[in-house]
């Protein structure tokens, strides 16, 4: 049996070591010390305990990233309750917290109407806001108790429970132990390298938490972390000079627009040394323009999984050296190789069967910081974890490839195939084209059709593309419909809702007075 243990040991720690050392800044200006967020965090903790929750207790924590959910979450954490993290969009998200059994709501002004809307965030026993709320609600910083340690967890307990984003199917719940966040801490950091000379600048939460725990001072970046691809990149590069940043980490929906400002003024960031992108697929002239606007950087692209964090990771060097050429013949898009401590296999989708390098299959991934199972979900847990021993393999539904020199390559997602092609292995080779800026593939009525955007593309382009891409149909669209959280995702299925309304709008008769429908 593993002993007890809670993630904010490490905070504790840090607080003594360095105390005056920014912890997390916000956009505005606002910042606080690790000595100042342990002191915070020491106080929601004891008020919790003094309000009667005991370890395993589940809170509802629906903010944006700011210094007050920092404080609320490692608050909980520290009182060994549960932090649940849920999108309150997502589809049956009443029944999933009414399973729940929630006993307290910690969240912004806005957050507190959804009380009006779910049943089961009436009436429970504590309900916080950073200030004021429209609904009754104690002020984060009223809620301050005698000062609590972090309360050891044993390994049954869950610090967080957080969905995956749905957009695949439906969301399920994942449960992280203290346990199960320290192992993907030791990989996360033995992987990024950051420590207390950093300056980070996350986009996202478990990030975050990394970069603090490693001693680095977290800048939140000056965006609408729910629309990252509407990023103002002059507002974040600003942050990233005035608090001359080592290292940022975002999506390519995130960092390209950033890249592409830099790129198109001649200017650059000397200062980053780190740069992680992943989330989706990343095209190599994503890359190109990181590595010309970041030059002391290493650039690496990072895949993983909400249930497998981090799986594999490519640098940008080798992407634009040797696999880059091989996208554009239609080999897929190239991750690298699996990280220290992460186990990747190849087998027949649905199977276990394991396949040679080279043939596409379903990507199974086991390691420490690999989910064993979802939260209360048997159904989800024997379609997607294979036991074998004491090992658990999850599937990850995404399609691909080990060649023979051990490096990942993606092929798409299960299920998405069009014509019998997986996707990848086509809008890869689409995007290597300089005037595609997104393709996805499709099959919304029996022909495989290839949308596209694109950007001043040559006459012809799309029999050219149709030609050298054999497939049936290229139509230009002005947006592909991504996935909410990366904004860089390919959502499919709209993508064949959305062409099949085109089709059917222009097969529709015309009134032949009017000249319309």
């Amino acid at each position: 049996m593993t002993s007890a243990t809670n993630v904010v040991f490490r905070l504790e720690e840090l607080a003594r070591a360095a105390p005056s050392r920014p912890a997390i800044v916000e956009p505005a200006g606002a910042r606080i010390t690790f000595a100042e967020l342990d002191a915070r965090t020491a106080a929601v903790a004891g008020a919790l305990l003094e309000h009667g929750f005991t370890p395993g207790d589940r809170l509802l924590l629906l903010m944006p990233m700011s210094i007050a959910l920092y404080v609320s979450l490692l608050g909980i954490l520290r009182a060994g309750c549960t932090a649940v993290l849920v999108d309150p969009s997502a589809r049956g998200v009443d029944e999933k917290l009414r399973r729940l059994q929630l006993r307290g709501f910690f969240g912004s002004a806005r957050a507190h109407l959804l009380r009006l809307r779910h049943r089961a965030l009436r009436g429970l026993p504590l309900y916080v806001a950073p200030r004021t709320a429209p609904l009754p609600a104690i002020s984060l910083d009223s809620l301050r108790g005698a000062p609590a340690s972090a309360t050891p967890v044993d390994e049954t307990i869950p610090a967080l429970l957080t969905f995956t984003t749905g957009s695949t199917g439906t969301p399920k719940a994942l449960a992280r132990s203290h346990h199960f966040l320290e192992s993907q801490r030791r990989i996360l950091s033995e992987h990024m390298g950051l420590g207390p000379e950093d300056v980070d600048l996350p986009t996202l939460p478990v990030f975050l938490l990394n970069s603090l725990a490693a001693g680095a001072t977290c800048v939140l970046p000056d965006a609408d972390l729910r629309r990252v691809s509407a990023v103002r990149p002059e507002r974040v590069i600003r942050q990233i000079r005035d608090w001359r940043c080592t290292t940022t980490s975002g999506s390519p929906a995130f960092l390209g627009p950033i890249a592409r400002a830099l790129r198109e003024t001649g200017e650059s960031l000397p200062e980053l040394r780190r740069v992680f992108t992943g989330g989706a697929p990343v095209p190599p002239s994503v890359l190109d323009d990181l590595s010309a606007v970041a030059p002391n950087a290493r650039i690496e692209v990072l895949y993983g999984s909400s249930e497998a964090e981090p799986i594999a990771s490519i640098d940008a060097r080798e992407v634009r050296v040797e696999t880059a050429s091989l996208e554009a013949q239609g080999r897929g898009r190239c991750v690298g190789r699996p990280i220290h401590g992460t186990e990747v296999r190849i087998c027949a989708v649905g199977g276990t069967r394991r396949l040679e390098p080279g043939n596409v299959g379903e990507i199974l991934v086991a390691g420490a910081h690999v989910s064993r199972a979802y939260f209360d979900d048997p159904a989800a847990d024997a379609a997607s974890k294979v036991h074998h021993g004491p090992q658990v393999w999850h599937r990850t539904g995404d399609t691909g490839y080990l060649d023979h020199s051990g490096r990942l390559w993606l092929a798409g997602r299960v299920g998405d195939e069009a014509g019998g092609r997986h996707p990848l292995l086509v809008e890869a080779a689409a995007e290597a084209y300089p005037w595609v800026r997104r393709a996805a593939m499709v099959e919304p009525d029996g022909s495989v059709v290839l949308a596209c955007e694109v950007r001043d593309p040559p006459e012809g382009w799309r029999d050219r593309l149709r030609v050298k891409l054999d497939v049936d149909d290229v139509v230009e669209v002005r947006r592909i419909p991504v996935d909410p959280r990366h904004n860089a995702k390919v959502d499919r299925k709209s993508v064949r809702a959305m062409l099949a309304r085109a089709r059917w709008r222009a097969a529709r008769p015309t009134h032949p007075l009017r000249g319309r429908p």
